[in-house]
């Protein structure tokens, strides 16, 4: 009852404070210029999974400016607990996010439906889609200067980086190193890379809704065991570090 008590309140703030006018104009925004024509499900879907990451990254970032401040301070000394201001930031940055994908849904349901999605498929595509959003959410509260201080974070980013190192290491670059050095960098890359496939396998299956093979549903208590794993260490470190706000 805390957390629901604290996530309303930090709605509720989010709310007064107007940047949820950002999330509305953003998804009216989005209807008009891509969903005002005919269109199958794949390409809502695919929309959407592009969507809503962008979206995610300016409701987490204003969740967590709402959170790194010292009026934090009151609120931690009347008893509500790091784990519970933190999972309570993220529940309602969580909470905008998915009223403005909903939101979305809501216009093209009632005014333009792809005409091959039904009430099923369109559950089937929302929910790898909005573990993607508490995916994002949760590594950019990790990310955060409540939780980690500035030498985890740029380790954290260098691995993210080093994980995509493919993308623009290659050709003669990658040829000028040794056959030990490629191999040890295709290894580190495969290791780094891997909590990243259930996300990006979560917007493929979004798109598709193919539930036939187990591999879908391994990918989404994958995505739901990475969502934790991330909220957990989040709490861990937030709980062992001292309370250093940004603007002290």
């Amino acid at each position: 009852m805390r957390l629901l008590r604290f996530t309303g309140f930090s709605l509720l703030e989010y709310l007064r404070s107007g940047r949820v006018t950002i999330e509305i104009i953003a998804a009216l925004s989005v209807y008009a210029i891509f969903f005002r024509r005919a269109m199958e499900s794949a390409y809502f879907f695919s929309v959407c999974g592009i969507f809503t990451p962008i979206i995610t990254l300016y409701t987490m970032a204003a969740f967590i400016s709402l959170g790194d401040r010292p009026q934090g301070y009151v609120l931690l000394s009347r008893g509500v607990g790091r784990a519970i201001y933190l999972l309570g930031l993220f529940l309602g940055a969580v909470v905008i996010v998915a009223g403005t994908y909903g939101l979305i849904c809501l216009m093209v349901a009632l005014t333009n439906r792809p005409t091959d999605l039904s009430l099923g498929g369109w559950f089937l595509g929302t929910l790898p889609t909005l573990l993607n959003i508490g995916l994002l959410a949760a590594l950019m509260l990790m990310l955060s200067p409540l939780v980690f201080p500035t030498s985890w974070r740029l380790a954290v980013l260098g691995m993210i980086a080093l994980a995509f190192s493919s993308n623009f290491i290659g050709g003669q670059v990658l040829g000028t190193l040794p056959s030990p050095g490629r191999a040890l960098l295709g290894a580190i890359q495969a290791l780094l890379g891997g909590p990243l496939v259930p996300a990006f396998y979560g917007f493929q299956l979004a798109v598709t809704r193919d539930y036939s093979t187990p591999t879908a549903i391994a990918n989404l208590l994958a995505q739901a065991s990475l969502l934790v794993s991330l909220l957990g260490l989040s709490v861990y470190a937030f709980a062992r570090r001292d309370l250093i706000f940004a603007s002290q």
